[in-house]
């Protein structure tokens, strides 16, 4: 006998139950080991590859600029722009995709800054520039030494800044510090390069008597060349002897002072201590930094690109107390003016208790209209899965955990449970339809939304789309991080709701029917009724009302403020120095310092921690503040910037000006 009797929860439904074809919702129930090992390994695979995820700012971006530098030191602005300035700017003037071009000359060089189109590949333009520079090296001076193609990325900044607090003069302790600390941290696995600053290796000064010149009848070009001459180390080739291959190197270095002094410049015998003052003192430098005061002397420690900043950070630090405690470097004090990994971890850790406090909310919510926990927590399962496997799929996309990319993860927090929402719903009409199959309510529960729910995925994924895709610009470059992790997210909440949440489904209880004719939930449904029927009765009203309210939104919107990046208040800031004029660097010392007294009298009035400046004859020049967490009886930032700047001296010099630090973002120091 023959009989009509609907398939049993336990059971896959019969031919007679399909409705349609095959569908990813009929695969999870027939397959359900199937869907749940898919899920639960790009799941693990989504945990592993989260914690080999590189931490950062902001996502790396290759700016479309080039800077070349041109040192030439011993010469005159006018000299620099007529033989190194303006041939190189006609070579590079034929590149391709220049939007802007403009050239400095100094006294010890020059440089050349070009910016392209957004469009063009940095990497290449640098290359492109070697080789015009390389196919004019005859028209430059013979004594232009080198030259350097400088791009810039936002990865450029240093993890870490660390200056060196003591009594001691450390002018020249460039081996020092370089043995002692440099070589160590550069050890350690994610360090690219680590810069000493503040101090510069020890060079030979020549200093030659025109009178002793004269009385040993000795040409300064001749003995130019045979000091060049001097110093050297080639391969001569190689010899084989029988069995043996012996490699030839002349050797003609100089390896002491002695050396140099003793160096014979003629065929008389005559030794270049005969006719100059050889002497071993610390590179001039053009820039000078003090911290509370004092000669400032640090590192700067730059991380591989492919290195997670929060990790290096951190190793960095631990390696910095053993070399404190070395004897070598007794009564020298460390002091981190900037440390990238801490402001990143704050700013994604803000972010992150952000996120889950969002998500506890929308778990409520959900709650609130289903009264029913098995299936708040069955929806709400499409939030940590999708999230997990869209932080998988950036670590595979060599992408960063960012503040964009976490913004844009929380901005799909909300909609990551729309699909499964509507999906368990409808599931769940279907079971009212269907008390005794549970299986056939969720295929053909699933199946009746399935077409709204990707039409409703797509057409918010494709808004993205053009950030991924479209013209690069500053804009997208950085929105495209945004854009990628909101597309991820909702492909995977659709995939969730389509296959995870009818399996579910059909394995727990249905919910009791509704929420009853009390209650909240209740009375907004009969209070929506009521609006949707009066709405359809005045339907020209209601259409003038959207119109009127649109209209009115406008007004507010008009003033809104537009910026990329609001600045963010945070404790510390920048005093810029804009010079007038072009100042040697002890009146750049004496001016900047004119500043630094007035604020170390007053530092107890406007709640300052940490004095830290820089100064340079490039023309760049601050004095960062960092305030007390109580600055002026729990001020604003903004109120004690006005107070500082009111009683500011003026100078002559220089126009000042306050620049907020974003935490995090890296300092602009020169």
């Amino acid at each position: 006998m023959s009989s009509d009797r609907q398939p049993s929860s336990s059971q896959p439904p019969s031919a007679s139950a399909r409705v349609g074809g095959f569908s990813l919702a009929e695969l999870s129930l027939r397959r359900p080991v199937t869907i749940t090992m898919l899920f639960v390994s790009m799941v693990v695979i989504g945990l592993i590859a989260t914690q080999r995820l590189p931490l950062a700012f902001l996502p790396e971006i290759q700016a479309p600029f080039i800077f070349v530098d041109m040192p030439y030191p011993g010469s005159t602005p006018e000299e620099v722009e007529r033989t190194i300035i303006r041939p190189v700017e006609e070579a590079l003037s034929t590149l391709s995709g220049v939007k802007r071009m403009n050239s400095q000359a100094r006294a010890d060089g020059g440089f050349v800054f070009m910016e392209f189109r957004w469009n063009r590949d940095i990497e290449i333009v640098a290359a492109e520039a070697r080789e015009r520079i390389d196919a004019i090296r005859g028209e430059l001076p013979s004594d232009l030494q080198r030259y350097f193609v400088m791009k810039f990325a936002t990865s450029d900044q240093p993890v870490l800044r660390v200056r060196f607090a003591t009594d001691r003069d450390l002018s020249g302790s460039y081996e020092l510090l370089e043995r002692e600390i440099k070589r160590r941290l550069e050890r350690l696995p994610g360090v690219a390069r680590v810069d000493i600053s503040g101090v510069a290796p020890a060079e030979v000064e020549i200093a030659v008597s025109s009178e002793r010149v004269e009385a040993h009848g000795i040409s300064l070009n001749v003995l130019a060349q045979r000091l060049q001459a001097a110093n050297f180390s080639v391969s001569a080739g190689e010899i084989d002897d029988g069995n043996r291959r012996l490699r030839v190197q002349p050797i003609g270095e100089l390896t002491n002072i002695d050396a140099v002094r003793n160096l014979v410049i003629d065929g008389r015998g005559t030794r270049l201590s005969d006719i100059a003052d050889v002497q071993l003192k610390p590179s001039r430098l053009d820039y000078g930094r003090r911290l509370e005061g004092r000669a400032a002397v640090g590192i700067d420690i730059f991380k591989e690109r492919s290195a997670n900043l929060v990790d290096v950070g951190r190793s960095v630090l631990a390696e910095l107390e053993p070399i404190s405690q070395r004897p070598e470097l007794h009564g020298i004090s460390f002091t981190v003016i900037e440390n990238q990994a801490r402001g990143v971890t704050e700013s994604l850790s803000e972010l992150a208790s952000s996120g889950l406090v969002g998500m506890g909310l929308a778990v409520l919510v959900l709650f609130g209209f289903l009264r029913h926990w098995p299936s708040t927590l069955m929806v709400a399962l499409a939030i940590p899965v999708a999230i997990v496997v869209t932080l998988g799929l950036m670590y595979f996309m060599d992408m960063s955990l960012n503040i964009l990319s976490m913004m844009g993860l929380l901005l799909a927090i909300g909609m990551l449970v729309d699909n499964a929402v509507v999906v368990t719903e409808s599931i769940f009409q279907y079971r009212e339809k269907y008390p005794d199959s549970p299986w056939r309510a969720a295929i053909e529960g699933t199946r009746g939304v399935q077409l709204a729910i990707s039409a409703g995925t797509l057409t918010s994924v494709i808004v993205f789309l053009p950030n991924i895709f479209g013209e690069r610009n500053q804009i997208s470059l950085f929105l495209s991080h945004v854009a990628v992790t909101i597309t991820i997210s909702m492909l995977v909440s659709w995939l969730i709701a389509v296959s995870l949440i009818p399996m579910l489904s059909a394995r727990i209880r249905r919910p009791p029917n509704g929420a009853g004719t009390r209650g909240l939930i209740a009375w907004m449904v009969a209070r929506y009724a009521a609006i949707l029927e009066w709405s359809l009765h005045h339907r020209a009203l209601s259409v003038l009302a959207i119109i009127g309210i649109i209209a009115v939104s406008m007004v507010p919107a008009t003033a809104t403020r537009f910026d990329m990046f609001a600045n963010e208040q945070g404790r510390e800031f920048d005093i810029q120095y804009r010079w007038n004029s072009a100042y040697s660097l002890p009146q750049l010392s004496r001016e900047v310092k004119r500043i630094e007294d007035y604020l170390d009298e007053n530092r107890e009035r406007f709640g300052i921690q940490q004095i830290y400046s820089w100064y340079s004859e490039r023309g760049w020049a601050a004095t960062r503040l960092t305030l007390e967490p109580d600055a002026m009886d729990g001020a604003s930032v903004a109120k004690v910037q006005e107070a500082i700047m009111a009683d500011l001296p003026r100078l002559a010099t220089a126009e000042l000006s306050l620049s907020q630090q974003q935490r995090g973002s890296g300092s602009g120091e020169g």
